[in-house]
Parts: C-alpha cells; sequence; structure tokens
C-alpha cells in the first residue's frame, strides 16, 4: 500500500500521473477506466499501487479493452449520476470519439461529472502521430482544461468534476508528456470516497430513461444540439467564478506586448522570462479553459497589451480563437483600439512559435 495516497495533510511528493489518481481520490470519483498509453499509463500503475485502499472503498479502478469500452462505462455511469473519469492517450480519444459525441451530446441528469483525461505527446517521441487533441476535443463539442502546474493537475480534476455536472458536458483533461512523467511537490487533502459504488450499487431503471433527452435518434437529435450554447454559457459563467482565467502581471499603462498562454506553455514561459530578467514584467493572460476561450478574458487582456503573442505548443488553436473574438469585437464596435496578434508567424514575416514538435523555455528564450 503506497502511504502517500492516505495523507490527508501537508506536503507530499507525487508523478503527475500519480497526482491524476489522487485528484480523483480526494473528489469522490467512483471510476477510473480507460485504455494504458503514454504519457498516462502509469495513472493505472498507481491505481494498482493503492488496489487495497480501492476496494475497499468499492472504487472500480479497471483498464477497458479499449478507449471505446470505456467511454462506454463512462456513458452508463453518467446515466447513473456518479463521477468517472476515462484515461487515454492521444490516439485513444480517436478510438473514443463515436462514443464520446454521442454521449455528450445526450442530457442525462450528470450529478456526478465525467472527465476523459487525455496524455498529448507533443515532442512525438512515445506516439504514433503529430497530436493535438485539442482539435478533436473542439470537434466533439468537449470543453479543454489544461492545469499548468502540479497542484492544478491534482485540484483541478475536482474543478472539472464539477464544470462537467454543472454544465452536462464531458470535459476533456488535457495533460501532456512533461506533465504526465514530471512530478513536484503539492499540498494535499482528505480523501473523499462515493456513495454509490461497488460496495454499494444501484441499479439503471431503463423504463425510467428519458428518451427525448438521451437517445440520440431523429429527430431528437438536432434538439439536443440546440441546446449546446446554453450548456456551453453555463461552463463559461462556472470558470469565470472558479477563476480558471487570470490576468497576471497588470501593468498601470497598456504595454507594447502581452503574452497569452496555458498548460505546460505558461510553465515555460514564465521560466524563459525569469531567466531572461524580465519576470513580472509584462502582462499573462493565463488560461485554464482553453475551449471555449472566454471572450471576456480576451476583451478585458486586449485593454493591458498593444500586441497580443500566443504561447503555445503544436498548432495555433488558442490564438484562432483569440484573433476571432477580437476581430468581432472591432467589427462591433467595442474595441475601440486594434490590437495585433502574434504567435505562429511573428512581425516581418519572421518564424514564430514552432509548430512541430513541442516548446521548451530555451525555444521560448531565442
Amino acid at each position: 500500500m503506497d502511504e502517500r495516497f492516505l495523507k490527508e495533510e501537508g506536503a507530499e511528493v507525487f508523478t503527475g500521473n500519480e497526482l491524476i489518481l489522487k485528484g480523483a481520490l480526494e473528489n469522490a470519483c467512483a471510476l477510473i477506466t480507460g485504455y494504458p498509453g503514454s504519457p498516462v499509463s502509469d495513472v493505472f500503475d498507481a491505481a494498482a499501487a493503492v488496489g487495497e485502499l480501492l476496494k475497499k472503498q468499492g472504487i472500480l479502478a479497471e483498464m477497458a479493452n479499449n478507449e471505446a469500452l470505456a467511454v462506454a462505462r463512462l456513458n452508463g455511469s453518467r446515466m447513473a449520476g456518479v463521477r468517472a473519469m476515462a484515461v487515454m492517450k492521444s490516439v485513444g480519444l480517436h478510438v473514443a470519439a463515436d462514443g464520446l459525441a454521442l454521449g455528450n451530446l445526450s442530457e442525462p441528469n450528470n450529478a456526478g461529472g465525467s472527465i476523459v483525461v487525455v496524455g498529448d505527446d507533443p515532442w512525438i517521441e512515445s506516439t504514433q502521430i503529430n497530436n493535438d487533441s485539442r482539435y478533436l476535443s473542439e470537434h466533439l463539442h468537449m470543453p479543454v482544461l489544461e492545469p499548468a502546474t502540479f497542484q492544478e493537475m491534482k485540484d483541478w480534476v475536482g474543478t472539472a468534476f464539477e464544470l462537467s455536472s454543472l454544465s452536462n458536458l464531458y470535459i476533456t483533461y488535457l495533460v501532456t508528456t512533461h506533465q504526465a512523467d514530471g512530478g513536484g511537490t503539492v499540498w494535499v487533502r482528505p480523501n473523499r470516497y462515493p456513495r454509490v459504488s461497488t460496495n454499494h450499487p444501484i441499479a439503471l431503471d431503463t423504463a425510467a430513461i428519458n428518451l427525448d433527452t438521451q437517445v440520440l435518434l431523429p429527430p431528437r437529435t438536432w434538439e439536443r444540439e440546440a441546446s449546446l450554447p446554453a450548456r456551453f454559457q453555463r461552463l463559461l459563467l462556472e470558470a469565470d467564478k472558479r477563476q480558471l482565467n487570470k490576468i497576471l502581471h497588470s501593468q498601470d499603462s497598456r504595454q507594447p506586448i502581452g503574452f497569452v498562454a496555458s498548460g505546460m506553455a505558461y510553465c515555460y514561459l514564465e521560466h524563459a522570462l525569469t531567466e531572461m530578467g524580465l519576470s513580472g514584467r509584462f502582462p499573462i493572460l493565463k488560461l485554464g479553459l482553453t475551449y471555449p476561450v472566454d471572450s471576456k478574458n480576451v476583451l478585458a487582456f486586449a485593454q493591458q497589451a498593444e500586441a497580443i503573442y500566443v504561447i503555445e505548443e503544436k498548432r495555433g488553436f488558442i490564438e484562432r480563437q483569440v484573433i476571432r473574438i477580437l476581430h468581432e469585437a472591432r467589427q462591433s464596435g467595442a474595441l475601440p483600439a486594434p490590437t495585433a496578434v502574434w504567435g505562429k508567424k511573428f512581425p516581418y514575416d519572421l518564424a514564430g512559435i514552432p509548430e512541430e514538435r513541442g516548446l521548451s523555455a530555451s525555444i521560448l528564450m531565442e
């Protein structure tokens, strides 16, 4: 038994993968399923190390035969109103896409919340494709939450469950290789265990299933599509309450440049600025929710900087959203002063933040 997972207060050291499990334990998760793949395979190794605890508390932590079957279990848990997590690598998200599309569009009473932990490998050193799971998540109408620090990796598991329940949407909980395989010291909280569990199971009453909200067959499907804007609006309101998106290092006057970053890219950015003696010199919009990007945060940040530089690994996913938000505000007259946006290209036709492979503090300093 790994006693670290029983610790209820104070500081403890975990790997990133272990923090995902600890976050699940602290937030009454009843089901941890998925299919192992780098960089998140060790979530299942960590679960095996505390198997005695999981069995005692009725938490089912079990690999599925593939990612699609893991999502089928996630869909069932959602109908039962219990908290459930599916863990998979970026390639596995493609395998799971059909079940996620159906489950996410339906609207059962999602009292618990359902999250999909996806491990991306920006450097493509342990996977088959040049992945960027944010794009597939957008296609599936799944909001994307990107923790940056190791403390956030643990604590935001509970946040993701809350956002999922309140918006009635699945949440993509995106981590990258350096986060999953790395580690650090975090402050822990007591574990909370699920009320409905393998020790206290319930049976789904199929006769009570609401066909209109839970069976996606025409002509019902378009009504579920029509409900998405309201669900996403609830999501943005709840994200704002929890201050998942923050403007850091605000200045008294509008600065020549400001940065937008999220996840590990934010950590690289702060590291690079510190190494260059520029820590705290420029405003930074640190995004926790990267899909959808909240227009309110972007417009407030545009008052802080004349030019915005978006720092992100892989393609310009956040950059595209920032440009759209500013363009629409400019057209409507809500944005009086123009704000330039740079990211994958820099001024004077210089190469910007690379789209191929990942980032590091050294690359950003160059």
